[in-house]
C-alpha cells in the first residue's frame, strides 16, 4: 500500500454505523479530511479506493473524462469477467459501466426510447398500482411498509412498463426479490439472472414478431443513423431498468417516509400544500434521503490531484452522494428536512453522462407514492423503536430493510 494512504483518515462503508448513522462521519470527513480512504464491500475492489466527500469533488470525478466507470477495462477483476456466465457478465456490461463513445451510443438508443412522454403516460398506471396497494395497507393497518408498499409499488411498475404478463407477475415479483436479497452471493445472482434473462429475451423476441406502444417495442425501434440496439444490448438496458429502477425508488418511497413521519411539522405542513409534492418536496426528499448513496466507483484514467491527494492512475475513486447532499458549503442547514428548500442541487441522480437516466420516473412514482398515502391516511406512527431499525447492506445503495408502521 503506497505511504500516501498510511496518512488518510480510514473509513470502513460496510460498517453498521456507516449503513446506519453516517452522517456524522460524513461530516467530520468533510470538514477534516475531504479525501480519505474506504473499504466496501462489493462497491471497492481489493484493497478500498479513495472517498469524496465534498459536494464540489464528487461533481468533479462525475463530470471529468480522465475518470471511468468501465469495471472490465479499470477493475483488478476486470479481466476475469469473461469467465463468468452471460447472465452475470451482462450485469456489468450496463452502460452505467461505459465510457463514451459507447456509452454515448447506447445513451442516445435508449431515450429515443425512454421518453418523457412515454413517462408520462404511466402516471394513471401509477396511480393505480398505489390505490390498489393502499387498499391493503387499510385492511393490515400494522404492516411493514417497505415490503408492503415501497418495494412492491415500482416492482409493479416495472413489470407494467415491461408487458409482463399477468400470469408471469409472481414469478417476476420472486425472482427480482431474491435477486435483491442475493447481492454478493455469486451463486444465487446467478441463478435469478439466468431465469429474469430469459424472461426479458422472451419479451423481446416477442415485441419483435408483435410490436406495440410499450417500452421494449420502442427499445427494438430505437434507430440512430441506422444504428440500432443488438440483441444482447437490449436485454442489459432492461436488466438496467430493473436494478436501477427498483431498488432506488424503493428506497425513497420508505426513507421518505421515515422522514417525515420524524418531522411532523413538514409532513403537516404537506398536508395542508399537497401542491409542493409537485415542486420542491420531493426534490429535498431526494437530498434527505439520498436513494442512491455513492453510485459507481471510478477508475483515475491518469495520475492527478484532488484536494492536495495524490491519486495515482488505475485507483478507485468513490464520491459519497449521501455525504454531497449534506455539504454545509452547498446547502444551509442540510441536516434540517426543509420541504420547501430553493434552490436544491441535490446529486440524489448523480451528474454528468451518467445522470440518472429514469430520473423523471423516478419523481412520478415517489409524488404519486406519498400523495396517495396523505390521501388515504390521516396518520401513522412507528410501531418499532427507531433505533432498531436497519439499513440495507449494500453500500451504493441506502435504504431501510423495513419499516414498522400502522396506519390510521
Amino acid at each position: 500500500m503506497p505511504k500516501v494512504i498510511d496518512t488518510l483518515e480510514k473509513t470502513d462503508l460496510s460498517s453498521r454505523e456507516m449503513l446506519d448513522t453516517p452522517h456524522a462521519r460524513f461530516a467530520y470527513l468533510r470538514q477534516h479530511h475531504p479525501v480519505s480512504w474506504a473499504t466496501a464491500q462489493g462497491i471497492l475492489q481489493g484493497k478500498g479506493g479513495y472517498l469524496l466527500t465534498r459536494y464540489d469533488d464528487v461533481m468533479f470525478i462525475h463530470s471529468d473524462d480522465r475518470f471511468s466507470t468501465d469495471v472490465t477495462k479499470n477493475s483488478p477483476a476486470g479481466k476475469f469477467i469473461w469467465l463468468l456466465p452471460p447472465s452475470l457478465r451482462m450485469l456489468a456490461q450496463t452502460m452505467v459501466f461505459k465510457d463514451d463513445p459507447d456509452h454515448k451510443r447506447l445513451r442516445t438508443l435508449v431515450h429515443k426510447a425512454f421518453t418523457p412522454k412515454l413517462v408520462s403516460t404511466m402516471a394513471t398506471d401509477i396511480t393505480k398500482i398505489a390505490e390498489e396497494l393502499a387498499d391493503q395497507l387499510a385492511a393490515e393497518r400494522d404492516v411493514d411498509l417497505i415490503h408492503a408498499y415501497a418495494v412492491r409499488l415500482p416492482l409493479a411498475v416495472i413489470a407494467t412498463m415491461l408487458g409482463v404478463a399477468d400470469e408471469d407477475r409472481d414469478r417476476f415479483h420472486t425472482l427480482v426479490e431474491k435477486m435483491g436479497e442475493q447481492q454478493g452471493n455469486l451463486v444465487g445472482s446467478y441463478f435469478s439472472a439466468r431465469k429474469l434473462g430469459k424472461l426479458f429475451e422472451a419479451l423481446i423476441e416477442d415485441r419483435r414478431l408483435h410490436p406495440d406502444d410499450g417500452l421494449i417495442s420502442e427499445l427494438v425501434r430505437a434507430e440512430e443513423d441506422g444504428d440500432r440496439l443488438s440483441h444482447r444490448e437490449a436485454v442489459c438496458m432492461i436488466f438496467l431498468l430493473l436494478l436501477a429502477g427498483h431498488d432506488t425508488t424503493a428506497n425513497l418511497i420508505g426513507s421518505s417516509v421515515l422522514a417525515l413521519t420524524e418531522n411532523p411539522e413538514q409532513l403537516q405542513l404537506l398536508r395542508r400544500q399537497p401542491e409542493l409534492l409537485e415542486s420542491t418536496a420531493v426534490e429535498e426528499l431526494l437530498r434527505f434521503t439520498s436513494p442512491v448513496a455513492d453510485g459507481a466507483a471510478r477508475f483515475a484514467l491518469t495520475d492527478l490531484e484532488i484536494g492536495g491527494v495524490p491519486i495515482p492512475r488505475g485507483s478507485q475513486v468513490l464520491g459519497s452522494i449521501t455525504s454531497a447532499n449534506f455539504d454545509e458549503a452547498v446547502f444551509e442547514n442540510p441536516e434540517t428536512l426543509d420541504l420547501t428548500r430553493k434552490p436544491n442541487r441535490h446529486l440524489a441522480f448523480a451528474f454528468g453522462i451518467h445522470y440518472c437516466l429514469g430520473h423523471q420516473l423516478a419523481r412520478l412514482e415517489g409524488r404519486i407514492a406519498l400523495n396517495t398515502l396523505l390521501q388515504r391516511f390521516g396518520n401513522w406512527e412507528l410501531t418499532a423503536p427507531r433505533e432498531s431499525l436497519r439499513y440495507k447492506s449494500t453500500v451504493s445503495l441506502r435504504g431501510l430493510i423495513n419499516l414498522p408502521i400502522r396506519m390510521y
